[in-house]
């Protein structure tokens, strides 16, 4: 039995096996056709050498012979549905990433809601009476469930994990960044507004794409400024907050500085017990986008962080911050001398840049939507 194609094949990046009522599926996310299905495990574990590009023909010539016709069939379909790809064919897609980057933004969106739905379906009707009744079913309980979906996310997790050095290095060539860096100056959350001499990171497209939540790429005290605006709002209080204050506790070096700007919610719960229509409507003047149906806590919550939605991801706020709170988690993280600043008024010349940032300038009337903070490492 020969086969069509002659080259290697390997599994597609997006090949899904999986267990249905006693029967093995083998299907790809990105494919059509209904999933390969079987309930000979002996099968599974011959297809499962594909994950390394492998040779169809070498393949079958180490099954009994009775058995290769069906099995070249099998290998057919599975080339079909697209879960054996050729190595072109892996380039190809990758060529093709971007057509994709629409749905995988929308399948990230749905699996973050649907995660959360699904927690609180299970609280529901009960962990318990859930774990009983699926398991009398016949099927797999609750737990173990669970800890495959888990396996699959980690699994994922664990391959972009392997991405992250190379992307970084690439990408700090690029910018020219030395082995030993020293009195960098970093934007972190830069969006559009990138600063010339600066470091711009943000999440892709940036400069130097990444989550700041990875870590940041620097050594210890090779960074003499830091400008953040309006990202401190976007991450969960207190673990990734505390998390990032201490990375930038470690690279920046004694006596560094670190200019912070964030939404400011004092000046908010003002505007909401003093019923300042100017507050909310001036917003949209920047923020074309917010809606103009809502009531005054309904502005003031969504601001602050309350409730985002999980399908939101990175762009709703998480936490709010008047100073008193920004300069305590900063006191806590280690640093000194928290000061309040105001738009452009900082001490340092090199500072005075947030007018790079379209939403620390926005504005009602005279007064500016944000709190800006200046804060020292130990050490000047």
């Amino acid at each position: 039995m020969t086969i069509a194609t002659p080259q290697p094949l390997a599994f597609a990046p997006d090949t899904l096996i999986r267990v249905r009522n006693g029967r093995i599926l083998v299907h790809a996310t990105a494919g059509h056709m209904p999933p390969f299905e079987t309930s000979n495990p002996r099968l599974v574990g011959w297809l499962c050498q594909f994950f390394q590009p492998t040779d169809p023909g070498a393949a079958l010539a180490v099954l009994e012979p009775a058995h290769r016709a069906r099995a070249a069939e099998i290998i057919d379909y599975l080339r079909q549905s697209g879960v054996l790809i050729a190595l072109h064919e892996q380039r190809a897609r990758a060529s093709g990433m971007e057509d994709s980057a629409q749905p995988t933004e929308h399948h990230l969106r749905l699996l973050a809601r649907s995660t959360y739905d699904l927690a609180c379906d299970v609280f529901g009707l009960g962990i318990d009476h859930v774990e009983r009744a699926l398991t009398e079913r016949g099927g797999a309980g609750l737990r173990h469930r669970l800890m495959a979906m888990l396996a699959n996310i980690e699994s994922l997790r664990n391959e972009l994990r392997q991405l992250r050095q190379s992307r970084i290095i690439e990408q700090l060539g690029a910018l020219g960044v030395a082995a030993a860096p020293k009195d960098l100056k970093l934007q972190i959350g830069c969006g559009r507004g990138l600063l010339d001499g600066w470091i711009n990171i943000d999440v892709s497209p940036a400069p130097l794409s990444l989550n700041a939540l990875w870590g940041l790429p620097f050594p210890d005290g090779s960074v003499s400024r830091v400008f953040v605006s309006h990202l401190l709002e976007h991450l969960h209080y207190p673990h990734d907050v505390r998390f990032f204050l201490g990375e930038l506790r470690r690279v920046v070096a004694r006596g560094g500085v670190i200019r912070i700007v964030v939404p400011d919610i004092e000046q908010c719960i003002a505007a909401y017990s003093t019923n300042d229509r100017s507050f909310f409507e001036g917003r949209r003047e920047t923020w074309s986008w917010w809606p103009s149906d809502t009531t005054r806590l309904q502005d003031f919550l969504a601001y602050a962080g309350v409730g985002p939605d999980p399908a939101y991801l990175l762009e709703s706020h998480k936490y709010g911050y008047d100073f008193e709170t920004l300069a305590r988690v900063l006191g806590e993280a280690g640093f000194d001398r928290v000061r309040r600043s105001e738009f452009m008024a900082s001490d340092d010349p090199l500072l005075r840049v947030d007018d790079v940032s379209e939403v620390a300038k926005a504005r009602y009337g005279d007064r500016y939507y944000s709190l800006f903070v200046e804060v020292n490492a130990p050490g000047a």
